[in-house]
């Protein structure tokens, strides 16, 4: 059994694959353990894939956006090391191996990491993960977003935290407005003060039907205005660090690609929790 097909799930981890394995060393992605997680029937169509499919891919903008998107968020998380976090939660974790990738790092600093999905997924990513070598620093807790309430992951963080880095990756698209803006507000009031969350989210006014279904009446969207966007965050208790577009994180991590069309529908924020009295000038 492989990991459910959730959100693209199947289809990125696939993705992530064929950008190890049939990719020049300046465009590979560096998550070279996907592969683990991947059936070995799918794993040798990849291999065996051929020229005209290889380049139908490539001319998809979201296929080089996937490898600067991989690469940012590894970005994110050493920063977040090197600053001095304690604690990784990833929230729709899905076939992501990044708590794995940097389970040396993660343990020598003694840095705990906590892996979160719906209860299908995060249930199959345990089961898959099981026999690898991970010296008990990564937890497993099943939650859905679009819930509203999220006790288990409250509990978790306890109340006393460390300072604690939160990673969304490819997640706020697929979640209703409210549910999601909720969820800042969580982690805003709830988590250390110095600790940071990161996440994507698709532009207002571009592809805003990406994410519609079940619960999710209206994603979760937001302008490419940084004053709103500041605005937005101030207003939850949230500063914003750091801002960079999908096209521009493309055009960082892959300087020397060309002849392909930039992908051009997110926006990836960085942002501090500070203390309820400050102002966020």
């Amino acid at each position: 059994m492989a990991l459910p097909d959730l959100c693209n799930l199947m289809y990125v981890a696939r993705l992530r694959y064929i950008q190890t394995i049939h990719e020049p060393p300046d465009r590979r992605n560096p998550d070279t353990m996907v592969r683990r997680l991947i059936p070995i029937r799918r794993r040798f169509r990849a291999a065996w894939l051929g020229h005209e499919e290889l380049s139908r891919l490539r001319s998809d903008p979201f296929y080089y956006y996937l490898v600067a998107r991989t690469r940012y968020y590894d970005e994110v998380v050493s920063d977040a090391i090197a600053d001095g976090v304690q604690r990784l939660v990833t929230v729709g974790c899905g076939s992501d191996t990044r708590s794995y990738r940097f389970k040396d790092l993660l343990c020598r600093k003694g840095i705990k990491a906590l892996e979160c999905d719906q209860l299908e997924a995060i249930n199959e990513k345990k089961r898959l993960t099981r026999r690898w070598s991970h010296p008990g620093h990564i937890e497993h807790l099943a939650i859905d977003l679009n819930d509203g309430e999220w006790s288990e992951l409250q509990h978790w963080l306890g109340e006393e935290n460390p300072i604690t880095l939160v990673v969304l990756e490819a997640v706020s698209p697929y979640i209703h407005d409210s549910a999601f803006t909720q969820f800042l507000r969580l982690l805003a009031t709830r988590l250390a003060v110095g600790s940071l969350v990161a996440y994507d989210f698709k532009i207002s006014g571009v592809n805003d039907d990406y994410g519609r279904m079940g619960r999710t009446k209206k994603p979760f969207r937001l302008s490419t205005s940084k004053d709103e966007v500041v605005a937005f965050h101030k207003a939850i208790g949230l500063h914003l660090n750091h801002m960079e577009l999908s096209s521009d994180l493309v055009k960082r991590f892959l300087p020397n690609l060309s002849g392909y069309e930039r992908y051009e529908e997110d926006a990836h924020v960085r942002l501090g929790v500070r203390p309820s009295s400050d102002d966020g000038k």
